[in-house]
């Protein structure tokens, strides 16, 4: 019998290893979690809403929620109204994150370096393109399931 490898193992067992990096870079911080969520706020410098960084980063509603209190309660983030929108909260950093976050970028692109080291910039566009038709297939086939499911 002929087991097949689930393409999902070998992303997670790369996804782990490349945060261990990111952890050891960064374990000085008071952060040990979340990095790519505090950078993605940071970077929006302010602008960004809880609903947009759930999107942008496929987190469900209440997931995120627990994420945004954690960096609240570290004292990395707050919420504030949206004047534009009150129903809305946006994210701001605070002084303690405008400090640290810079360093966690600065490991994010260390180690981003020492991953695609000796990968030709035609490889990496090939794989990133690669990435982005497989989402694509999985979603056009989780999305088709979910219709035969409602439809039965």
């Amino acid at each position: 019998m002929d087991i097949t490898e689930p393409i999902s193992r070998k992303l997670l067992h790369l996804g782990r290893i490349y945060l261990h990096a990111l952890a050891k870079q960064v374990d000085h911080l008071d952060i040990n979690r979340y990095h790519d969520f505090l950078t993605l706020i940071y970077l929006h410098n302010g602008q960004l809403t809880q609903k947009a960084l759930g999107q942008l980063l496929d987190k469900d509603k209440s997931s995120l929620v627990s994420i945004i209190d954690l960096l609240t309660e570290k004292g990395y983030v707050y919420r504030e109204i949206n004047p534009a929108d009150r129903r809305e909260q946006l994210l701001k950093i605070t002084a303690k994150a405008e400090q640290e976050v810079p360093e966690i970028i600065k490991a994010f692109e260390g180690i981003n370096n020492s991953t695609t080291e000796n990968i030709s910039a035609a490889d990496l566009k090939t794989f990133n393109r690669v990435l982005a038709q497989m989402e694509e297939n999985l979603r056009a086939h989780t999305l088709t399931e979910t219709n035969v499911e409602t439809k039965s």
